[in-house]
């Protein structure tokens, strides 16, 4: 038993009689102490390890002290320390979590070790960056050890024998030792070992954001449309299983300051791995553990593979990959837009932070494979890594980060790409619809294919789009049979280079129930306007789920006779009323009231000779030119259209009210669809008299919107902000 001493109950070992080529004795200085083990493990030192009961354990006392020279970093052990010994026979040593939200589910060993032994030994060496134990890391770098842990600095899991003598089984345990943060720590470790350092410091790290389908949307002009395209027409498509990549990802470099564990684990002769992981945060004491700090280092940008957009494209639908690849560089730009805002709000805020710091035991961050076969690699990577720079670590070639590991299993995000195709139901042939699509990119990320079937309305639709878009969406979910399509109602408006334009649009979220959501969002839209509405893009997109529409009513007709009653079409013309003279801030029909509605609509539709109809019908507009000029009380012919405009305009928008609540009665009847073609006709009439027939087209469908929010105040809501580098997209569910 080289290097031991057996003198009664006190088994002793001399650092100075360990092998030459041993890691304690070949880095230590001139002081080199005797480590002393306590008599509780006496009885079973001359018996085989498989004696010696699992779990076995005592202290280990220091003479003297010792200093270690591993590279970069210095090691120092004081008589003070509290080191200790542990027999394992069966049974895991060290558990830890995967990730930062499991359980520690993850053991060492992984399995089964029958025949063999585990000598654990723990030191705790003071932990520095050179060999007197002071000294600092700098900004990026190993600081020392977690002072206040119950853990020490270092634990070292040797492999042995069962039938070896325990005694035999400790002296070889302190030859086989290694600093983990020395260059030839993995080179230098026997198969089945592990070493493990627990340390503060901060980290230079990086993780990868990826893109992929995971989700079909139809859009189309009517509901009945939209659940075919659901029901049906998804069967045409070659849907996913799982994620398609379409070749986006970004890097993303930071640094991360806390309390870190790093396990080096020897598997076999040409098999080791690097374990990075957040420290055991429930043996800290209280008040000395280090939250979680990440600062990012780098700005959020990247570049998509056409040919990939193109092959993934095609994948799901068996073709329209080409005009995907044609929008790649926007695709980007709206891509990038979607990561700034996740990294915003959900990594570099506090959320993340908190949420790791809930985590209290041993979590793994990032998973390496050491390239045992190139040492001269490896030692670039381990000095490296001891500098704190993960990143240069992986670039060296020593240390090949592991795929869908640790932190990657939270991080390493596939961002849902919508993929929306906007009356693919109409197309004879999906080979046609191709043909004649064209394709946009919501700044989002999100990949429409528009195709105009030719109808004059969805043509002058189609002239506004850069204005104002009206469309159903529905989104293909193959993980349950549809008896009731979810059907949203999407208003957009966009503003572009326009300062006034941009500042109206953000001041519709006055008409929204007052939130923390709406709230950001209102002041990210307001200081948009402000700053960059006049070289750029502002669009507001609201989206009216059917609980919500279905809450508008009106006063309902016996057939195609309109009710004595009109209370509720009073409230829904009161709404639109209110909201034009904020949008366009037409002042002048604030004097207006719903019975000069009533007036104006029985005057024409008044036939010359035959008296005024009794009762107001919103459905039946008439004919302006069919009333007497002594009706206007000589208005101005300026004036009289203007007024005349005005008040057929609020028509619409109670017709409007009407059809929305029609139609959230017949998402819930997938096969509906005559229904919903009337039903939509009479919607898209609507939309487009309020917003595309006349030069203020903007301003009635500004005007409409925020009717529309006003009656529904009471519903729940939702808000978010994406920006890009010249434009800011705000978005607000109401359902």
């Amino acid at each position: 038993m080289g290097g031991s001493q057996n003198n009664g109950d006190n088994f002793t070992i001399d650092v100075s009689d360990l092998s030459a080529s041993s890691q304690l004795q070949s880095l230590a200085g001139q002081a080199k102490p005797l480590f002393t083990f306590g008599k509780e493990i006496a009885q079973y030192l001359m018996k085989p390890i498989s004696a010696t009961p699992n779990g076995a354990a005592t202290s280990i006392t220091v003479s003297g002290s010792g200093n270690w020279n591993a590279g970069s970093i210095g090691f120092a052990l004081s008589a003070s320390a509290k080191c200790q010994l542990k027999i394992a026979t069966k049974g895991a040593i060290l558990t830890y979590a995967p990730d930062l939200e499991s359980a520690a589910t993850a053991k060492f060993p992984a399995s089964d070790y029958a025949g063999f032994a585990y000598v654990v030994i723990g030191l705790d060496f003071d932990i520095s960056r050179n060999i007197s134990g002071s000294g600092s890391a700098g900004s990026v770098g190993i600081s020392g050890k977690i002072s206040g842990s119950s853990d020490t600095s270092i634990t070292f899991c040797h492999q042995v024998a069962s039938t070896m003598k325990l005694a035999d089984a400790l002296v070889e345990t302190f030859n086989a030792f290694v600093f983990p943060f020395h260059p030839r720590c993995a080179l230098d470790m026997q198969a089945g070992d592990l070493a493990q350092v627990n340390f503060t410091g901060c980290l230079g790290c990086s993780f990868t954001a990826s893109y992929g389908f995971t989700s079909v949307k139809f859009s189309a002009p009517g509901t009945a449309s939209v659940i075919e395209s659901v029901t049906k027409n998804a069967a045409s498509l070659k849907l996913p299983s799982g994620k398609i990549e379409i070749g986006a990802s970004a890097t993303l470099a930071y640094s991360h300051t806390d309390c870190f564990t790093a396990m080096v684990q020897k598997q076999d002769a040409s098999t080791a791995f690097l374990y990075i992981l957040r420290a055991n945060k429930s043996d800290l004491s209280a008040g000395v553990e280090i939250s979680a700090a990440l600062t990012f280092t780098s700005e959020t940008s990247l570049t998509v593979d056409s040919q990939k957009i193109q092959s993934a494209v095609n994948g799901i639908i068996g073709m329209g990959g080409d005009q995907a690849a044609q929008v790649a560089p926007q695709i980007a730009n709206g891509l990038t837009s979607k990561l700034d805002n996740w990294v915003q709000n959900a990594v570099a805020g506090s959320s993340l932070a908190l949420t790791w710091d809930k985590q209290l035991c041993a979590s793994m961050l990032f998973k390496y494979a050491v390239n045992l076969a190139d040492p001269a690699r490896l030692s670039g990577s381990w000095k490296q890594l001891c500098a704190g720079d993960l990143i240069g670590a992986a670039s060296a070639g020593g240390l090949v980060p592991e795929a869908g590991s640790g932190i990657s299993n939270q991080l390493n995000k596939s961002f849902t790409v919508g993929l929306q195709f906007f009356n693919l139901f109409k197309a004879t042939s999906i080979t046609t619809y191709f043909q004649k699509t064209y394709v946009t990119i919501t700044e989002t990320g999100d990949i429409c294919y528009m195709f105009d079937i030719g109808q004059e309305s969805e043509q002058d639709v189609r002239k506004a789009k850069k204005t104002c878009i009206v469309h159903f969406v529905g989104t293909f979910d193959q993980s349950r049979a549809i008896s009731k399509a979810d059907v949203e109602l999407v208003i957009e408006l966009t503003a572009t280079n326009s300062a006034k334009e941009a500042a109206r649009i953000a001041s519709l979220p006055n008409f929204m129930p007052t939130s923390d959501a709406v709230a950001a969002a209102k002041a990210a839209m307001g200081r948009f306007a402000a700053a960059s509405a006049s070289s750029g893009t502002l669009k507001l997109v609201c989206s009216f789920q059917p609980p919500a529409y279905a809450k508008l009513n009106c006063s309902a007709f016996s057939g195609t006779t309109p009710p004595p009653d009109q209370t509720l079409d009073g409230r829904n013309w009161q709404a639109f009323h209110d909201a034009v003279v904020t949008f366009p801030d037409l002042q002048w029909t604030s004097v207006f009231k719903y019975s000069d509605w009533q007036r104006f609509n029985r005057a024409c539709r008044t036939q010359a000779g035959f008296p005024a109809p009794p009762v107001a019908n919103r459905r039946v507009p008439g004919n302006r030119q069919a009333i007497t000029p002594g009706f206007w009380d000589g208005t101005s012919a300026q004036n009289v259209t203007l007024i005349g405009y005005f008040l057929s305009s609020s028509a619409d928008f109670m017709n409007l009210c009407e059809d929305l609540h029609a139609l959230a009665g017949l998402t819930e009847v997938a096969n509906d669809a005559d229904g919903d073609a009337k039903s939509y006709d009479a919607v898209l009439l609507s939309l487009v008299n309020l917003i595309v027939k006349n030069d203020v087209n903007t301003d009635y469908a500004q005007s409409s919107l925020a009717a529309l929010l006003h009656l529904l105040s009471s519903r729940t809501l939702s808000g978010k902000a994406t920006s890009a580098k010249s434009s800011l997209t705000c978005t607000f569910t109401i359902s």
